[in-house]
């Protein structure tokens, strides 16, 4: 459904004039372009309805996706269970010097408050890119001492304008237990907004709409990352006009008009073509590693969800998850060295599974293979040869067409 007249007086909109051109602005990272320049074919692989139809066996083949409608009218008894699935991490835990047992957890465990479960489920909608947590504190959780990257209770990043179901507020009011299209947990209750359904189908279903191409847009307190889609309004001479959500003083989301530039946003999701998802896939180079997105760094299979959602692709959040359903798979396990690689040079940008990673393999140059991953042994979005330990233990080829 197209909103066209529905959309609040904002100054921004004064400026809008058809006369201003709406092409998007392709910029090619200078590291992509050799990459580029393998690709014989640049035909579209998949068009939009072929992937809505993808999706929909996507989602058959895994049980990892939630349907939102589903939570609306559960039990007290239900809540309970859902916020209670999440073991509790084994203990000692770590934050440098400061060492968590079970005494320093009670706490914790009693701020998800589930002696005061009240049943007010309410539709919601993240108005900013937020961490969604196991358990309802900002305390970092490490296995031990010297490492800082890797928070066990961080599950996962949140982007703006993902559909949410609320179920649950934690004792101190900090936090809010919800139900994401993907994952479920604790988030920063600051970092979400009420929402009713006329708000919701506006900014969730609107056929006019625009996508996130560049890795991240920086705002003010907020970010716009890759694949993060938009109502968009019009154009203007500084860029394309898109609707964020924000929340009022009783906590319920409202329209805000932003402009973005003509090259860090698409007008409906990219052309699905092997040359926009190596251009994708640069636009991250560099990018700091990070377990569950946090610290808005993002890891490896937030990476490869990101490229694919800017051309329509709904991944699941997690590599155990992807590997065996979101596409074509080819089985290498067992295989020698040598007929992997016969395999994966089949193919250039076909998706390489080892169990807890996702690598984008690029092709061949000068007889190297190469990947870009997230990683973290570079801990950064890197391209790399594809080395005989990750060869060795590849397993999976997956080719999404």
């Amino acid at each position: 459904m197209v909103y066209n007249n529905y959309v609040d007086n904002y100054e921004v909109m004064n400026n809008v004039d058809k006369k201003y051109d709406d092409t998007y602005i392709e910029i090619i990272p200078d590291n992509a372009i050799k990459y580029v320049n393998l690709i014989n074919n640049n035909d579209i692989l998949l068009n939009n309805k072929e992937i809505e139809e993808y999706n929909k066996r996507i989602k058959e083949r895994n049980n990892s996706f939630y349907n939102l409608d589903n939570y609306i009218n559960i039990s007290k008894e239900d809540i309970y269970n859902i916020i209670n699935n999440y073991n509790i991490p084994s203990l000692p835990k770590y934050n440098g010097n400061i060492i968590y047992t079970k005494d320093n957890i009670i706490d914790i465990l009693n701020n998800r408050n589930l002696n005061n479960i009240d049943n007010n489920i309410k539709k919601g909608l993240v108005i900013r890119r937020t961490n969604l947590r196991s358990l309802p504190t900002s305390i970092n959780f490490y296995s031990n001492k010297n490492i800082k990257d890797f928070d066990r209770l961080q599950e996962t990043e949140v982007y703006v304008n993902t559909p949410i179901v609320i179920l649950q507020e934690s004792l101190d009011k900090v936090y809010s237990f919800v139900i994401t299209p993907t994952y479920a947990g604790w988030v920063l209750s600051n970092d979400i907004a009420y929402i009713n359904e006329e708000e919701l189908d506006y900014f969730i279903n609107n056929d006019s709409f625009l996508v996130i191409t560049d890795s991240k847009i920086k705002m003010e307190n907020n970010s716009l990352d890759m694949g993060v889609k938009l109502p968009y309004i019009g154009v203007n001479e500084d860029g394309y006009i898109a609707s964020i959500p924000i929340k009022n003083n009783n906590n319920y989301v409202i329209k805000k008009n932003i402009v973005i530039e003509k090259s860090k946003a698409h007008i409906g999701y990219l052309p699905y073509t092997k040359r926009n998802i190596i251009i994708e896939a640069f636009k991250y180079e560099n990018t700091p590693y990070s377990w569950g997105g946090y610290n808005e760094g993002i890891d490896c299979s937030s990476y490869i969800a990101n490229i694919f959602k800017t051309f329509g692709f709904v991944f699941p959040r997690n590599t155990s998850d992807q590997r065996n359903s979101i596409g074509e798979v080819t089985s290498l396990e067992g295989m020698s060295k040598k007929n992997k690689l016969d395999i994966i040079d089949d193919e250039y940008l076909s998706i390489l599974y080892r169990i807890g990673h996702v690598m984008l393999y690029l092709g061949k140059i000068n007889n190297i293979n190469y990947i870009i991953h997230a990683n973290a042994k570079d801990m950064e979005v890197s391209v790399t040869p594809l080395d005989n330990d990750n060869l060795e233990a590849i397993d999976r080829r997956v080719l999404v067409k």
